[in-house]
């Protein structure tokens, strides 16, 4: 990993993976609620506020507060589904959102990094929202066959233009990004269910079940059923 300069990561909530993770290299708190946040004053302040949910009350608040009011956002997930909640936050400058575990890729850390280094911009508001919302739709119907033209006709704009847009805020490939949910998906339902490989292969949006496990061995190391044993 690109090595970048200790960051003030503060986490909303509780204790995550991606915390354990991102703490190797940054400074990291977690705290209860917005309010703790605001009662340390200066004695700890973030490059970087993470919510494990979304809420638009806590948003408000923290763009009141003179010191955090142009800090990043990142909101994480296991999953997004409810266009009522992204609708709430979509006023909102500077706010990201991610599936948890996808989170936890390289390359998207790499560009949170590239953010809070200056080296990159977050997106504008409408722009940034184009991508929320094709986030929110990989999640309702990743298990469908899906097409670059889909998805970019969900949100109205040119296959070309939402791939371009997708990469610059995620840093992270749209086509990438719904194949890396894809097989998280699927991976759990190895874990957690005794259904076929190819079975799996289908609720997951996969093309063909070979085709799955080149993906499952390329991404994991082990083929599906070589994963379940």
């Amino acid at each position: 990993m690109q090595r970048y300069s200790s960051k003030r990561i503060v986490f909303v909530g509780s204790e995550t993976r991606l915390l354990k993770e991102w703490a190797r290299d940054n400074e990291t708190e977690v705290v209860s609620s917005l309010s703790f946040l605001f009662s340390m004053g200066g004695r700890f302040v973030p490059d970087l506020i993470v919510f494990l949910k979304i809420k638009d009350a806590d948003l408000r608040e923290l763009r009141k507060n003179e010191m955090l009011k142009k800090t990043l956002v990142l909101i994480v997930q296991e999953s997004f589904k409810e266009e009522n909640n992204l609708n709430s936050i979509s006023d909102f400058p500077r706010v990201l959102i991610c599936n948890e575990k996808l989170a936890l890729e390289k390359s998207f850390y790499e560009g949170l990094m590239e953010i809070l280094e200056g080296k990159k911009k977050t997106l504008p508001v409408k722009t940034a929202n184009i991508v929320k919302y094709t986030i929110l739709f990989i999640n309702k119907n990743f298990s469908k066959k899906l097409t670059r033209k889909n998805l970019a006709d969900q949100v109205g704009v040119t296959d070309d233009y939402l791939s371009k847009i997708f990469n610059l805020e995620m840093g992270i490939p749209l086509w990438t990004y719904l194949n890396l949910f894809r097989l998280n998906c699927a991976k759990e339902l190895l874990e957690q269910t005794g259904i076929s490989v190819k079975q799996i292969s289908a609720q997951c949006g996969f093309e063909s079940a070979a085709y799955f496990t080149n993906c499952f061995t390329k991404k994991y190391g082990k083929s599906p059923s070589e994963f379940r044993l």
